[in-house]
């Protein structure tokens, strides 16, 4: 009688032994289900989002001709004229909208002609390429910006060359005073050069 009760118990544990309960699966195992089911969803940044969209508007306007010329601030640093693909970009812009360049410079008017200077009149030969010196202070901003308008209504494509530090004050200046519908930053990347919209005008309700 002992000998039966022993086999049956010997039994039932081989008879255990056989299954697996959930507790009973390889760590390994069940970590890598709780991965699966916790992977978080894709996410796609909205900056980045409206970024793409802005360059797709910008191609937009460069491939089709508006009902008029548009009135654009470029924007650039010393590092960015050294690429003849950036000079390249903003003579075409010149060509298609009224142009305003503002280059942000270490160099003094004494140092020579600066090279977005000379790149313009390179690719613009038919245009007046006026170089103009601006200091970051108001009065002097102020005066100057008179003379960029006049220079503007004759036709010429000023180029502004300020201190670095000073580029977006001046931007924000005289892009106020002569009522540019827009400014573009520019950049030089490793297959060209690259414009981003800084900012655009809203239309302004009409009155009736």
């Amino acid at each position: 009688m002992i000998w039966q009760r022993i086999g049956a118990h010997r039994a039932l544990a081989l008879h255990g032994a056989g299954r697996r309960t959930a507790g009973d699966l390889p760590a390994s195992r069940h970590e890598q289900r709780s991965q699966v089911a916790l992977a978080p969803r894709p996410v796609i940044r909205e900056p980045e989002a409206s970024w793409w969209a802005i360059q797709a508007e910008l191609d937009e306007q460069m491939a089709t001709p508006s009902a008029g010329p548009t009135m654009t601030i470029a924007v650039l640093q010393e590092r960015e004229a050294e690429s003849d693909a950036v000079v390249a970009r903003l003579a075409a812009l010149a060509v298609a909208d009224e142009l305003l360049v503002i280059f942000g410079s270490t160099s003094s008017p004494e140092q020579g002609q600066h090279p977005v200077v000379a790149g313009l009149r390179g690719h613009l030969p038919r245009h007046d390429v006026v170089a103009v010196h601006v200091r970051h202070r108001g009065a002097d901003i102020r005066r100057h910006a008179a003379t960029l308008d006049r220079l503007m209504d004759g036709g010429s494509l000023p180029v502004v060359v300020t201190a670095p530090a000073a580029m977006h004050h001046v931007t924000a200046e005289i892009s106020s005073y002569v009522r540019a519908d827009r400014v573009l930053r520019v950049f030089r990347t490793s297959t060209g050069a690259d414009l981003f919209q800084v900012w655009r005008r809203q239309p302004e309700p009409a009155v009736n």
